[in-house]
């Protein structure tokens, strides 16, 4: 029997890089350290694919290649203003250790197009993932260990969690001839319940703006009542979480902080000042950083040192000379690389979003991608308001794999 090697090759192929991605992805939540390694070996993986078919940089379409461009302007414009900066406190290791490799984006977009993982491995991968941390998350509570202590940064995990909730709930959705859908389904459910577990109160909310968004975006075919009614009822479902203990405990705490801030506080010594009452002092300190340096910004690891220099001169209390963020990356973007460093960070999340919204589905499976490029971006478009992704590692990490596996699958210009 003739053996056919090219097609073994190909299969062996696929198999190494299906489990890299499943095992960057079940490991990323809660063992974040370890995900590193398979992360980089996916990485080297597609790089080297890319060196040796960079050919098939030709065969891609107008925006494809403009949301490379600004993937690569984006990362030159951080270095560029780092070291123009005089390369700002720990500053090299945000730009190489964190924002650098959001680059390989592109050579994992031109893998995933050449390899296609097949959509079962996706959703028992998420599911896995989901339910590892799921189980981490309630060994710890019987422990009596701090949950939200293990793993990655809570603020970090809940969007993550949010994210692979959406897209098992779209293979859920369209894909209802498939017992995997159930599985997709109980995915989902237990993704929510991390989302819960996260305490995350920017996570609730960037869940509850889309929930409401694609409730409508998804039922925009319907007449006005029924769209009506289903936001109605999302939001009595959304309103009924208050009940939870956890929720509830969160949402009271928001609203003691708001009004302790607003009633004085953050005149008072750092000791004093509530969680809330500092994210708005950060706020403040990095746009007054932003209007003093409105084009370069101040490189990034540079926010620390310029709040400690200014906060008597901005009138912001001394505790923001404990970050190294204002924990929102629109208002950490300018204050560290000033307007064009905005520009070219929402020219890399909005480029994919066009992309989808623009894309014309001729199959279910193109629709599920489609409709979760969508979902990410919108997470971490909304995410970014309350804080800052992107200066992190673990984002870089999910989004800079994510959007080219999806992207890949509704790439107009497969290879055959």
């Amino acid at each position: 029997m003739q053996i056919d090697v090219y097609d073994l090759r190909e299969k062996a192929l696929t198999v190494v890089v299906a489990s890299l991605f499943v095992l960057f992805v079940v490991m990323l939540p809660r063992y974040t350290d370890i995900a590193k390694t398979w992360f980089m070996l996916l990485i080297l993986a597609a790089l080297g694919y890319l060196v040796f078919n960079f050919k098939q940089v030709k065969f891609t379409n107008m925006l494809e290649r403009l949301l490379f461009a600004a993937i690569i302007m984006n990362f030159l414009w951080i270095a560029f203003t780092f070291y123009a900066n005089g390369e700002p406190g720990r500053g090299a290791s945000f730009v190489w250790s964190r924002h650098f490799y959001f680059l390989f984006f592109i050579p994992l977009f031109f893998l995933f197009r050449r390899i296609e993982i097949p959509d079962r491995v996706i959703v028992l991968a998420l599911f896995c993932s989901i339910v590892v941390s799921l189980i981490d998350i309630l060994i710890d509570l019987v422990q009596g260990i701090d949950h939200r202590l293990q793993g990655m940064n809570v603020n970090a995990f809940g969007p993550i969690q949010v994210c692979l909730s959406g897209i098992l709930l779209f293979y859920f959705i369209k894909r209802p001839e498939t017992l995997l859908r159930w599985v997709a389904l109980a995915g989902c459910f237990f993704g929510i319940a991390n989302v819960v577990f996260s305490e995350s109160r920017g996570t609730w909310m960037t869940l509850t703006v889309l929930s409401i968004f694609f409730a409508i975006y998804l039922a925009r075919s319907q007449p006005a009542w029924k769209k009506t009614a289903l936001v109605a009822v999302i939001m009595l479902l959304i309103s009924s979480s208050y009940f939870l203990p956890i929720v509830k405990g969160g949402i009271d705490y928001a609203i003691r902080d708001v009004s302790s801030y607003f009633g004085g506080e953050h005149n008072q010594k750092s000791s004093s000042l509530s969680s809330i009452g500092q994210r708005i002092e950060l706020l403040k300190t990095g746009w007054y950083i932003f209007l003093e340096n409105p084009l370069l910004g101040v490189g990034v690891g540079g926010f620390k040192s310029a709040a400690q220099a200014n906060s008597e001169r901005y009138q912001v209390n001394e505790i923001v000379h404990q970050y190294k963020n204002p924990h929102n990356q629109y208002i950490a973007a300018l204050a560290t690389r000033g307007i064009p460093g905005l520009a070219l960070l929402l020219m890399v999340l909005l480029i994919p979003l066009y992309i989808a919204m623009s894309h014309k589905s001729f199959n279910r499976d193109t629709e599920i991608a489609r409709l979760s490029i969508i979902f990410i971006c919108l997470t971490y478009v909304i995410g970014n308001i309350a804080e800052n992704h992107f200066e992190g590692k673990s984002a870089t990490m999910f989004v800079g794999t994510f959007l080219p596996l999806l992207l890949a699958k509704i790439s107009s210009d497969r290879p055959n």
